[in-house]
């Protein structure tokens, strides 16, 4: 309700003001925003001309398909050999990849989920896979692939087992307890045979990215805790095995985190950029920095940046541009466009192309999988950039893209400030 006084007019509601950040120049929002009314009209079957196709049918696309890549199937999902598969992780280790990740029978988070590595010498052709923690035959307990990281000696891989309690009567994936939740650390020299070297305990609720280095050295990712929310965990040095500092991150009002899928990047002048998946709806991206290696944060705030609730991944390519890998389209679960963002400076995307956006359906349905092009786990290598990403939560797939074939833009317009990030 409204009340005039005069000329001015007051009103009687409570109103918000959100704080926002602008990470998207003007053309790649057009582009993108483009992308998403086209393709829901054409979802609905409601053509916009006589002559309309939809985004497939644009030409030129409104989103490139990406050049210069090579697609590979890592492993195909069935019901004998497990027709869940998610969590995807790569990393290179001693000259070759390896791709690890959850597979479980039907369901997602199930009982006797266990992890998987596979390897490739070229990121094209993949090996058998390998077990790397199993579960006994008839426990009710799950195995969660969430994070890879390589060393010169070592390859670690991160473990978040918890104990299902399967009710059909329950829904969602929360049919597990809580507090029967532990995150443990797995080691190999050879990739192939695995024992646990050390344990994070029960703080941990989830990570879904290695750590990486930060430019002062020490090992960084996100995670939520199992009482605390979100939180940085920032390590004392580059040691896996030493205990990390957990840095709590505040949740805006409306917003939701509380997988810790979330990733980062580091600009020329040393801000870290952190850029979170939303689980409360919004469909778009929070981002929050730090200016001093980690140790404090600024409160995320709501980005420009589509994305349809999914993780997501970021980094900086060999020839100095960042990147974001994203189902960047603001529909809820809409997770078969996977797309690249690339920028000059970290601070704002001036570009984007396609990584993959063909039709699929999964052919067995469990619970909680959901068709698309998903999970992307990324790895830059010299010129060549790895995508690990599955389809449908039950195929898994590996992109190898060519980095210099990924031409620079001609961009309009100039980029913002770091201080507007």
């Amino acid at each position: 309700m409204t009340s005039k006084k005069g000329s001015t007019v007051t009103n009687d509601y409570p109103t918000r003001v959100r704080e926002e950040a602008r990470l998207l120049s003007p053309e790649v929002a057009q582009r993108l925003s483009e992308y998403h009314w086209r393709r829901v009209f054409n979802q609905f079957e409601c053509l916009m001309t006589d002559s309309d196709h939809g985004t497939k049918g644009a030409e030129p696309p409104i989103i490139p398909a990406i050049s210069g890549a090579r697609r590979s199937v890592v492993y195909y999902g069935n019901a004998e050999n497990g027709s869940y598969n998610h969590h995807n992780q790569i990393a290179k280790f001693r000259g070759e990849y390896y791709f690890a990740w959850s597979n479980g029978f039907r369901n997602e988070e199930d009982a006797g989920q266990k992890v998987l590595i596979a390897s490739s010498a070229d990121g094209r052709a993949w090996s058998d896979p390998s077990i790397v923690v199993d579960v006994e035959p008839g426990s009710q307990w799950a195995h969660n692939c969430v994070a890879m990281h390589a060393t010169d000696d070592v390859l670690y891989i991160v473990v978040m087992t918890e104990e299902t309690e399967h009710d059909e009567t329950v829904t969602g994936m929360r049919r597990i307890n809580p507090e029967t939740a532990y995150v443990d650390l797995y080691g190999s020299s050879d990739g192939v045979h695995f024992e646990k070297v050390f344990s994070y305990g029960s703080q941990i609720k989830w990570i879904f990215e290695a750590p990486r280095l930060t430019r002062d050295g020490r090992l960084l990712c996100v995670c939520t805790t199992r009482s605390d929310g979100p939180a940085i965990l920032l390590w004392p040095g580059d040691d896996m095995l030493a205990r990390p500092e957990f840095i709590r991150i505040p949740e805006p009002e409306g917003a939701w985190f509380p997988y810790g899928e979330s990733t980062w990047y580091q600009l020329d002048s040393g801000r870290i950029m952190v850029f979170w998946r939303d689980e409360g709806a919004s469909c778009r991206v929070y981002v929050n920095h730090s200016d001093d290696g980690g140790l404090t944060w600024s409160t995320p705030v709501l980005s420009d940046i589509p994305d349809s609730m999914s993780r997501l991944y970021a980094g900086r390519l060999s020839d100095g541009r960042f990147y974001l890998v994203n189902n960047a389209i603001p529909t809820l679960l809409d997770r078969r466009p996977l797309m690249l963002l690339l920028s000059d400076d970290g601070v704002q995307f001036n570009d984007v192309v396609m990584i993959n956006d063909s039709p699929v359906e999964m052919r067995r349905k469990g619970l909680l999988k959901i068709n698309g092009h998903q999970y992307p786990c990324c790895l830059v290598d010299g010129d060549r950039l790895l995508v690990a990403y599955d389809a449908n939560k039950e195929d898994l797939l590996c992109e190898v893209i060519d980095t210099t074939k990924i031409p620079h833009p001609v961009s309009a317009g100039a980029a913002t400030k770091e201080d507007n990030a």
